[in-house]
């Protein structure tokens, strides 16, 4: 039996939604952890999603458009190699991932951070504390992204799951032998802020710095040089896997479903990466083929574990 040891913070300067599995399409939590009620449109549907609560959503796979507050952008709903749950957070809110450790021994603080150090869980994370801007170094990630996958963060509790005060594993332990997990929890940011007063470190607000929609990171597929590719077998199969990219675009449902793992599946990249074969050192000397061809792959290899991506 392994308790949970509370860490004294340093300070220095879900509800869960499981995607579906379905070849078609798959469900997403719409979270508005804001305490106003926001309008969100996806596809030109307007959903009014009420303060601190949210929506479930059914995206069917294939290229969508969210806007919100006069601002939009296109997303790809896709199958996912990992993929498992997430949210999409329309708001640019912050929430904060926060690890804490069970021990089957009790721990003192410098134990305890010493573990956090050494897997790289403790951040600095700008603050305002009483009313003075700083950074507080504490074990934990501030995640704004608009779409927030678990597959990415790895979270074991969202933000509707308590810690658990102990957890049992089956460890078959030596006499004596100590052993610790490191487990986390997605907090949305007032949550957060209230678990952070049990330790009365004084007024503690957190700056809020959303980006315009244009400005967030979006998957590219690179643009691609059909011209320099010497090796004119090289280059028809390149070519075809543009066309492919781009009718995959025009897709939704079950149709995305074939093509997107034509292209972008374990067996669909080895067959691209199988297709250096077709150039060689006497057709194209300066592996013009394999440079191209490797930028598409690695684009797709990219998002593979990811069920939402913005896309430009």
């Amino acid at each position: 039996m392994m308790k949970k040891i509370k860490y004294s913070l340093l300070w220095v300067c879900s509800l869960i939604l499981v995607g579906c599995s379905e070849p078609s399409s798959i469900d997403r939590w719409i979270d508005n952890p804001t305490a106003n009620e926001i309008k969100v449109t996806i596809d030109g549907n307007e959903l009014t999603i009420p303060a601190k609560s949210g929506v479930n959503y059914t995206f069917e796979y294939g290229k969508h458009t969210l806007s919100y507050n006069n601002d939009n952008f296109n997303f790809v709903v896709k199958p996912a190699q990992f993929g498992e749950s997430g949210l999409i957070n329309p708001t640019q809110s912050n929430y904060y991932l926060y690890t804490v450790i069970y021990s089957t021994s009790e721990m003192n603080n410098e134990q305890y951070e010493k573990i956090l150090r050494e897997n790289r869980e403790i951040n600095n994370i700008p603050a305002i504390i009483d009313g003075k801007e700083q950074e507080i170094e504490m074990p934990a990630k501030l995640i704004n992204d608009v779409f927030i996958e678990k597959s990415q963060y790895h979270w074991d509790y969202s933000y509707d799951q308590p810690f658990p005060k102990e957890i049992t594993q089956e460890l078959g332990l030596k006499k004596n032998q100590s052993y610790q997990e490191r487990l986390r929890k997605l907090y949305r940011e007032s949550d957060f802020i209230e678990l952070l007063k049990e330790d009365e470190q004084g007024d503690i607000n957190f700056p809020y710095q959303p980006k315009k929609f244009s400005e967030i990171s979006q998957y590219v597929i690179p643009k691609i040089d059909l011209n320099s590719i010497k090796c004119e077998e090289g280059r028809q199969y390149m070519e075809s896997l543009l066309n492919d990219w781009n009718h995959l675009m025009t897709l939704k449902g079950s149709d995305f479903t074939k093509p997107y793992d034509n292209l972008a599946s374990n067996d669909a990249m080895a067959k691209s990466y199988g297709s250096e074969d077709k150039c060689t050192e006497e057709n194209d000397p300066e592996q013009s083929y394999s440079k191209e061809l490797r930028q598409f792959v690695d684009a797709l290899r990219n998002t593979r574990d990811v069920n939402f991506y913005v896309i430009k």
